[in-house]
C-alpha cells in the first residue's frame, strides 16, 4: 500500500532528496552507527584496526551520502570526525595534536595516514557527483530548472575555495566529473599549509619524507601474520608516532648518557641501540628471500669477499646478475634525522640515502671491478636510494616472470618497509632504561 511521504521527508536510494532537517537525521544515525562500530575495532589488535578504519569503517561508510547529499557545513560531519580521531587515538595510543591530525586527515601520498576529514572531503565529493549529474539532468529537466542554479553548489565551491585558496582554479573540462581533481588541491593546500608552518628542520624533514610512496608502503599492506606483514600494537604506536610527529615517551637518559626528548628519535641513530642491528638483518633477509624467490641462488655475507679493509658485503648472487657478472649487495638504513643528515633532509626527502648510497660505492669500489655492486639505502623514515628502488623493482620485475603476479613489486616494497617499522620500534624502545635484575 503506498503512503504519502513530506518532500522534506523524502529519500531516493538512502539519500535525502531536500537539505535540511532530514539531513542531519540521516548522517546522524550513520554516526551512530560508526561510534558502535569503533567500540569494537578498539579491541581488536592496531594494525587491523586501522586498517579497518582506513579502508572500510570510516570515509566508505559516509562517501555515498557525501556525493548525493549537500553535506557541507553541517555541524554532524565534524562530529563524526571528532569520533573517528578519538577512536585513532585509543586504537593506537596516541595523543594526536592539531597538525598531526590534519596530516593523518591526508591521503597517504601527501603524508597522511588516509583517515580522511569528512569536513574537508564534503565539498570536493558533492561537486564532483553534482557535475556528473548535469548531462543526466539536461535530458530529463526542463530549461527553466537548468538554469535556475543550486544553491547547495554555490554553498560547496565557496567552501571548496576556501580550502584550496584564491591561486588555485576549479577543474575544467572532464575532470570537473572527477572527485581527486576537486580533492588533490585541497590535499595538497593543507599539506603546504602543514610544511610552511613547520617549527624547525626536523618537523619540514619529517613531512618530506612521508610524502615519499617507499615510506608509505607498510600502511598499504594487508595485516596478514602468515606472511609476516602484521605490525604488532607497540610497532604500530610508534610507526604512526613517526610519521606524524607524536610523543612517544616520556624525556629520559639514553643507555648511552644521551639525553632522549619525547619524540624519541634519538633510538633511530644510536650506535648503542639493539634495534638498528635487528633492522639490517630483517631487511637484509627479506632482500636475500626476495633474490631466491626470484630463483637467483644467493649467499648472505660470503666468505673470501670483501672490501679493502677486510669487511664482507651483505650478499651476493651464485650467478651472473647483468653483463655475466654476479651480484653483491650490500644494505645500509641512514636515519632522517640524524644531525649529520637533517639539514639535507629538511631540503629533498632522500638526501640521506642518496649519501649513503655514494659513500657505499666508494667503499666497496675495489668489489665492483669483479662484481656487480649496489649499495641499498633506505632512510628510517621510508625514502630510499635511486639505486635501492631500481633494484627492488628489478627484483620484483623478475619475481613477476616466475609466478606471474603483477603486484611482487609492491609487495616486496611492503615487506622492507615493514621491517624497517619494526626495527624503528625497537630502536627508539631500546633507548628506555634497561630493567634491573631480580635479586
Amino acid at each position: 500500500m503506498l503512503s504519502e511521504v513530506d518532500i522534506d521527508k523524502a529519500t531516493l536510494l538512502g539519500a535525502p532528496i531536500l537539505p535540511g532537517p532530514n539531513v542531519d537525521g540521516v548522517l546522524e544515525g550513520k554516526r551512530t552507527e560508526l561510534q558502535l562500530l569503533l567500540q569494537r575495532i578498539r579491541f581488536m589488535p592496531a594494525h587491523d584496526g586501522l586498517f579497518l578504519l582506513t579502508n572500510i569503517v570510516a570515509i566508505p561508510r559516509l562517501l555515498y551520502l557525501l556525493r548525493t547529499v549537500p553535506c557541507t557545513g553541517n555541524v554532524e560531519l565534524q562530529k563524526y570526525d571528532d569520533a573517528v580521531r578519538s577512536a585513532l587515538e585509543s586504537l593506537l595510543n596516541v595523543e594526536l595534536t592539531e597538525p598531526a591530525w590534519l596530516q593523518a586527515s591526508l591521503p597517504v601520498w601527501f603524508g597522511g595516514l588516509g583517515m580522511r576529514s569528512t569536513v574537508a572531503l564534503a565539498p570536493s565529493a558533492f561537486l564532483a557527483s553534482a557535475t556528473h549529474a548535469l548531462d543526466l539532468m539536461a535530458v530529463l529537466l526542463p530549461p527553466f530548472f537548468q538554469t535556475a542554479g543550486d544553491k547547495s553548489v554555490t554553498v560547496a565551491v565557496n567552501s571548496w575555495e576556501l580550502q584550496v585558496g584564491p591561486t588555485i582554479s576549479q577543474p575544467s573540462g572532464v575532470m570537473r566529473k572527477v572527485q581527486k581533481a576537486w580533492d588533490a588541491p585541497c590535499c595538497q593546500a593543507k599539506a603546504q599549509s602543514l610544511l610552511d608552518s613547520a617549527p624547525d628542520q626536523t618537523t619540514k624533514a619529517r613531512l618530506l619524507a612521508s610524502r615519499k610512496e617507499t615510506s608509505s608502503a607498510w600502511l598499504k599492506a594487508f595485516p596478514l601474520s602468515s606472511i609476516g606483514l602484521k605490525l604488532e600494537d607497540d610497532v604500530i604506536s610508534v610507526a604512526v608516532s613517526l610519521r606524524l610527529g607524536c610523543s612517544i615517551c616520556e624525556p629520559h637518559v639514553c643507555v648511552c648518557g644521551a639525553q632522549v626528548d619525547s619524540k624519541g628519535h634519538h633510538g633511530l641513530s644510536c650506535k648503542r641501540s639493539a634495534g638498528r642491528h635487528t633492522r639490517h638483518n630483517q631487511l637484509n633477509d627479506v632482500v636475500w628471500r626476495a633474490l631466491q624467490r626470484a630463483q637467483v641462488p644467493a649467499m648472505k655475507e660470503p666468505l673470501g669477499l670483501s672490501r679493502g679493509d677486510g669487511k664482507r658485503p651483505d650478499g651476493v648472487t651464485l650467478i651472473p646478475w647483468a653483463r655475466g657478472r654476479s651480484l653483491t649487495w650490500d644494505v645500509t638504513v641512514p636515519d632522517t634525522l640524524a644531525q649529520s643528515h637533517i639539514q639535507d633532509s629538511a631540503q629533498k626527502a632522500g638526501s640521506a640515502a642518496a649519501k649513503a648510497e655514494a659513500f657505499k660505492s666508494q667503499k666497496y669500489a675495489s668489489l665492483a671491478q669483479s662484481h656487480h655492486f649496489i649499495p641499498l639505502a633506505m632512510e628510517t623514515l621510508g625514502s630510499w636510494g635511486p639505486q635501492c628502488k631500481d633494484f627492488i623493482s628489478e627484483v620484483g620485475r623478475r619475481i613477476t616472470r616466475v609466478t606471474g603476479e603483477p603486484k611482487e613489486t609492491a609487495y616486496l616494497r611492503q615487506r622492507l618497509s615493514v621491517a624497517i617499522q619494526r626495527g624503528n620500534a625497537i630502536s627508539c624502545r631500546g633507548t628506555l632504561p634497561q630493567k634491573p635484575e631480580l635479586g
